[in-house]
């Protein structure tokens, strides 16, 4: 019978540097998504960078962010 090992589970600041320094760079990121969304042209294009937002908020949370993605909504 063959044992199956369980990778060791780290944490995003047991990462390192490089993984601070890319969360910081992908909030930033977000923070000028969401400017744009505010002064989107129409609904649609508004709605697409709300779409956008979730998959940012994503690789967020793959690095450790623990922020909400939609504040305030139920």
């Amino acid at each position: 019978m063959t044992s199956t090992q369980i990778p060791e589970q780290r944490t995003a600041d047991a990462l390192g540097e490089e993984v601070e320094a890319q969360r910081e760079r992908i909030v930033a990121l977000r923070d000028r998504l969401l400017a744009e969304q505010d002064g989107a042209a129409s609904p649609a294009v508004a709605r697409a960078l709300e779409m956008a937002d979730a998959y940012v908020f994503l690789a967020l949370g793959y690095l450790g962010h623990t922020d909400e993605l939609f504040p305030g909504e139920i």
